[in-house]
């Protein structure tokens, strides 16, 4: 119940912000990258319908068509590895600016400031990478026990469910891994509160996915809007909100 309850409050809290215009500058970063994608995705959309084969003899049509099934098929592929590439930069490459926006909103929720500088950009970013590679082996793991457990059991009809929960957890836990990292929490130890708190987990992650699937709007809005909801919610988590008598508790943090 408190699950439910702490991110009610984490999405009232970000739609508050967001509404006096509070942290408007993080949508930037995702709002190039939106561009950037559908600029090369565009490319490869004109390339795809330039290379496919007509022919004005009826005898030819059944190559033709084998043809172009199989240029359908290639460029289909080539979408969808190039969606996972794009899903990890995403995440990858807007870690530094999800670091500074979480350690501003925790600053002026709790007045806990966070020093920064060169070094722990670096490492932050490395971080997150080692992060998402650990995290990706991990998912289509399990995905991939599980496929094998519902064929053999006949449960195939699970299966998109299940992955989206599973693909849910992990983007949430990749989220709260920023305010993780601030407690200088260990990858490992991390994945360990991961699997402690599996419904904040799924809800945050949730709440992303859903975000993320809205055509164009949704990949520089997800990211934001979900790193404020995870850093509210683990701040409720760790017991750092609501804030006793209302006076903030400013704490330096090497």
């Amino acid at each position: 119940m408190n699950t439910l309850l702490y991110h009610i409050k984490a999405v009232t809290k970000t739609i508050e912000f967001v509404s006096k215009g509070k942290y408007l500058l993080f949508f930037i970063p995702g709002t190039i990258l939106t561009l950037i994608y559908l600029y090369f995705n565009n490319i490869a959309s004109n390339i795809g319908e330039s290379v496919l084969f007509s022919s004005d003899y009826s005898w030819l049509d059944w190559v033709a068509g084998y043809v172009n099934s199989v240029i359908d098929t290639a460029f289909s592929v080539f979408s969808s590895i190039f969606d996972q590439i794009y899903i990890f930069f995403v995440i990858t490459l807007l870690s530094p600016f999800n670091t500074y926006l979480g350690e501003k909103l925790e600053e002026e929720l709790t007045g806990r400031k966070t020093e920064g500088g060169l070094t722990r950009f670096i490492t932050d970013f490395l971080r997150m990478v080692l992060l998402v590679f650990i995290v990706l082996i991990i998912e289509y793991g399990i995905m991939a026990i599980f496929g094998i457990f519902s064929w053999v059991l006949g449960l195939s009809f699970l299966n998109e469910f299940v992955y989206w929960v599973m693909s849910a957890f992990f983007f949430g836990f990749s989220f709260y891994d920023f305010a993780l990292e601030r407690d200088k929490t260990s990858v490992f130890s991390s994945l360990g509160f991961a699997f402690q708190k599996p419904l904040s987990m799924i809800l945050t992650g949730g709440f992303f996915l859903i975000i993320f699937a809205i055509p164009v709007a949704g990949i520089p809005l997800a990211p934001v809007l979900t790193l404020m909801i995870s850093t509210v919610v683990y701040l409720y988590i760790k017991k750092r909100l609501p804030l006793k008598n209302n006076e903030l508790k400013i704490e330096k943090y090497a």
